[in-house]
């Protein structure tokens, strides 16, 4: 026991110094892609005539994992996307070995973002000794804003990003790329390309650059059968049903149910709280 305590020791020990590097180099690279300001236009949480929004109606979820192919094998992730009232409202988590990342996007009903909020925080971290990076990219705002938390910092952050107002999201987890394709890519032919603004928020330094999403040729994958292949920065392909919803990619994700072995176990963390935070 003592043995594996020091083991999860060392390794949030090692994730944290990880953390702490990357908020170092990204000071500096950051302002290439979003600068630093005192503060930005604060937006209330999107509501419906001004009423809370209501209980979701589920339009489409997914639970993915890493697949034989797959390099990553502790990959995991678990998608849904939610119509309440006047928005649509997509959460995912995903995790690995190092780190857990909790995501929810708000769209309006033409699958155009309107907010995203992303928390980062180590697997099996006291969250008190060490924090996690929260995030908040307001897209109501022009250009867009980001607000961060994080262990490296005291209070709060905010930036300005180097772009326009996206027209999509590309997040942690494949499963939000559903809503890119539900709102540009449906009726996309084979070898048809769409391009737009694009707000990447998964590198430590995010930022919004035109950004294709091509429809390729289907394919037959074992264990999916035929599918719809989607490539978007021209190298990353995802495999989708005929409505678009993601069920792996190319490089081993695929739905839970169709790996063999025992059920990943998800990562226990406070749940989270995109209202109030950062």
């Amino acid at each position: 026991m003592k043995g594996s305590a020091d083991a999860r020791g060392a390794s949030v020990a090692l994730c944290a110094g990880a953390l702490a590097v990357l908020a170092s180099i990204a000071s500096c690279e950051g302002c290439m892609k979003r600068r630093p300001v005192a503060s930005v236009p604060v937006h209330p949480y999107p509501s419906c005539d001004g009423q809370p929004l209501p209980e979701g109606e589920v339009v489409a979820e997914g639970t993915l994992r890493a697949g034989p192919t797959a390099i990553e094998k502790s990959t995991f992730e678990r998608f849904r996307f939610e119509r309440r009232g006047c928005v649509y409202v997509a959460s995912v988590r995903q995790q690995w070995r190092y780190q857990v990342t909790d995501v929810e996007v708000v769209f309006d009903l033409n699958w155009r973002p309107l907010r995203a909020w992303k928390r980062m925080a180590i697997p099996g971290a006291d969250l008190q000794e060490h924090p996690p990076d929260i995030r908040l990219y307001e897209l109501r705002n022009q250009p867009p804003t980001m607000s961060r938390s994080g262990p490296d910092i005291e209070g709060v952050e905010h930036r300005v990003f180097n772009g326009t107002r996206p027209v999509a999201v590309v997040g942690p987890g494949r499963g939000l790329l559903s809503a890119w394709i539900w709102a540009q890519g449906r009726d996309l032919q084979v070898g048809e390309v769409v391009r737009g603004p694009v707000l990447d928020f998964r590198p430590f330094v995010e930022g919004i650059d035109v950004v294709a999403l091509r429809r390729d040729p289907d394919r037959d994958e074992p264990s999916l059968g035929r599918v719809r292949v989607y490539t978007v920065f021209g190298r990353e392909s995802i495999f989708t049903d005929e409505e678009g919803v993601v069920l792996g990619d190319l490089a081993g994700l695929r739905p839970a149910e169709s790996v063999s072995g025992p059920p990943l176990p998800e990562v226990q963390v406070p749940p989270p709280d995109p209202v109030h935070t950062p």
